[in-house]
């Protein structure tokens, strides 16, 4: 029998029972692999290409290695503060079944051997990085809306950890808008792989990865150190363990292709440019089958000591104008941007002004800069 407190293995069952997604139509990735000792036992979920371990300190009589059914974890999350904060796990001497016990709660199910369960090993480490939890959260979920999702470019699929001049930076891409945030200051050991045909040092995280990250380590302040080597990266606190495949492909050599910052600047407030883009997009705007169109382009263009923003609707048009800082950005300057990728910016920038980087001529990607180390393009769309 394994007993423990209620609380703590529903909060570690929590953590975990949503790893394997879709894929628990495999009935052993329906499971939770149990390994007990005498003091702790630890549960692991996966989906085979990413996995997730919690422990939990426990009284056990005897060790115990086995495959319990997500049910059991249920039991326990919809039992946590309920009556006793006890909570057992006894098993039959053949290891066949399991009776979960709450109070008077029983649960029974059959289990299956553990050496059925798809283990998915990180190989040995070549590189290291230790950080705070809500730091790589941060990062990674500045960068999280500018991934691909375009199947046929694989490379973008994810945000690429980069290693460039002893810093670190993370940047996601899909070809319409790039957002790019550097790390502040980690502590590095080693070196990311360079894989063939690129010189940029770095790995590509999956974003089935990055959504189980942001879910666990949100709002943790605890330190994590991020393990790996070309094939898998491994995420460690205290008590949770991710492993993750990376994405097997090439970053593109994003440094040689991206223009350089414009000194026709805008300074505008975040807040104000949010809401004026809002505003324009209150005016409804169908496609040709009658579906709301689900990019809406806006045309911006700079006044003086203004900026002018403009978009059509299907019965008619919306205009606002913003008070802003153009500075020699010459009156009559402009741009025209799919909204929500600005909106997305503004977001990730977390800045209560803004710098927009106007192009020197019109076809060309522009800038938004927020607080130091954070820069993100947006590509132009006709209007």
């Amino acid at each position: 029998m394994i007993s423990f407190n209620v609380s703590a293995f529903a909060e570690a069952a929590k953590a975990i029972r949503n790893v394997p997604a879709g894929s628990r139509d495999f009935e052993i990735l329906d499971h939770a692999l149990l390994d007990a000792d005498r003091t702790s036992l630890k549960l692991t979920m996966s989906d085979m290409d990413v996995e997730a371990r919690v422990i939990v300190e426990c009284k056990a009589d005897a060790e115990v290695s086995t495959a319990i059914p997500r049910s059991i974890l249920e039991f326990f999350i919809l039992h946590a503060g309920k009556g006793d904060e006890t909570g057992t796990l006894e098993f039959d001497e053949d290891l066949r079944n399991v009776t979960a016990r709450h109070g008077k709660a029983r649960l029974t199910q059959a289990i299956l051997p553990a050496d059925m369960f798809p283990h998915l090993h990180g190989s040995e480490a070549s590189w290291s990085i230790k950080l705070l939890a809500h730091e790589l959260c941060d990062v990674l979920s500045r960068t999280e809306r500018a991934v691909s999702t375009d199947l046929n470019r694989i490379m973008l699929h994810g945000p690429f950890l980069h290693q460039f001049d002893g810093q670190l930076r993370v940047i996601a891409a899909d070809g319409y808008h790039i957002h790019i945030v550097d790390m502040d200051d980690p502590e590095m050991t080693g070196e990311l792989p360079t894989r063939d045909g690129t010189s940029l040092p770095g790995v590509i995280i999956p974003p089935k990865t990055v959504k189980e990250v942001l879910r666990i380590f949100g709002g943790d302040e605890s330190a994590i150190t991020l393990s790996g080597n070309e094939n898998t990266i491994t995420i460690d606190a205290e008590r949770i363990r991710i492993v993750s495949k990376l994405i097997d492909a090439t970053f593109f050599d994003y440094p040689d292709k991206l223009p350089e910052l414009s000194d026709l600047v805008v300074r505008v407030s975040a807040e104000a440019m949010q809401r004026a883009i809002d505003g324009l997009l209150v005016a409804p705007k169908t496609d040709g089958k009658g579906k709301r169109e689900a990019i809406r382009t806006i045309r911006m263009t700079v006044r003086d000591g203004a900026i002018e923003l403009f978009g059509r609707g299907d019965n008619g048009d919306a205009e606002d104008l913003v008070d802003a800082d153009t500075g020699s950005t010459p009156a009559g300057s402009e741009v025209a941007f799919a909204a929500h990728y600005l909106r997305d910016a503004i977001d990730a920038a977390r800045s209560k002004e803004i710098a927009i980087h106007m192009p020197p001529e019109i076809g060309r990607f522009f800038h938004v800069v927020g607080s130091e180390g954070a820069t993100f393009l947006i590509g132009p769309r006709r209007f």
